[in-house]
């Protein structure tokens, strides 16, 4: 009996379908598992600020000091040291190692960097006229460290750099380059995490000088040059008029004293930065 081979009808080697269409579906697929990491991430940013460990976190303070450099001050650095003094002791600032620079930079703001760092601009620097301002200012930097604000606003930078930390380790070249590139520094919070800010910052206030004066003052002379409320509907920061609403509210209810504010004791303009003497 004589054998014939049959002929095979299909190859499951070869693909029936058209090449560059195959090639689109593996793109698809690729694009929309980055999609997923990406909204996770998103998610994940708040619950991975909470866990970051203090020593990662200081990392990544590397890059931020090199965003924004300025220079160390004995005079913020004993006053901050001051307050920190009144946090408990069971408080997670313990955990940092905190130092404060002046930047020449002309805006009126101060920021919170990972790590411990706080930078206060000389544009702010201008407009604070007594030692309680100055230390309100310090408590609400130290208000956004308590609650970790300024690790949740790195949003999905954040997480790409806690999974290269898990991938690859905390020494690693590739966490380094990950950090760096995908982790943007920035001066914004939301306004409930401003007002959070402003909660603790009253209260350390208090803890240090007795009474909540000077706790408003800085916001009313901000209020004369901010505009109108409505302007601030888009904005992050709540308006200094609404922030002073709220400071008041909070001293009323804990039924906080307002007494005269002490005159400024340091010199916060050094001749040579922007012009100011």
């Amino acid at each position: 009996m004589k054998f014939t081979p049959r002929q095979l009808e299909g190859n499951v080697n070869v693909s029936k379908g058209h090449p560059l269409a195959e090639l689109g579906w593996m793109i698809g697929g690729l694009l929309l598992v980055v999609l997923l990491v990406y909204l996770l991430l998103g998610f994940g940013a708040d619950y991975l600020a909470e866990r970051m460990p203090v020593s990662f976190e200081t990392r990544l303070g590397i890059a931020a000091d090199e965003a924004f450099p300025g220079d160390d001050d004995t005079d913020l650095q004993e006053r901050l040291d001051a307050l920190l003094a009144l946090v408990p002791k069971n408080s997670p600032l313990h955990q940092y190692s905190f130092r404060v620079l002046r930047s020449p930079i002309p805006e009126v703001n101060a920021i919170a960097l990972p790590g411990g760092t706080i930078v206060v601009f000389a544009g702010l620097l201008d407009k604070v006229e007594s030692e309680n301002e100055l230390a309100m200012v310090l408590a609400h930097e130290l208000g956004h460290f308590a609650h970790r604000d300024h690790l949740k606003k790195l949003g999905r930078g954040l997480g790409l750099t806690a999974l290269s930390l898990v991938l690859f380790g905390q020494d690693s070249a590739v966490t380094d380059m990950v950090s760096r590139a995908f982790i943007t520094f920035d001066s914004g919070y939301s306004r409930k995490q401003e007002s959070a800010a402003d909660s603790f910052g009253l209260k350390l206030l208090v803890a240090r000088y007795g009474h909540a004066g000077g706790s408003t003052d800085f916001f009313a002379r901000m209020s004369q040059e901010a505009g109108s409320k409505t302007a601030y509907l888009l904005a992050s920061h709540p308006h200094p008029e609404s922030r002073i609403d709220a400071l008041q509210r909070m001293i009323e209810q804990a039924g906080y004293g307002e007494k005269a504010v002490e005159p400024l004791l340091i010199k916060l303009h050094p001749e040579g930065i922007n012009g100011i003497q």
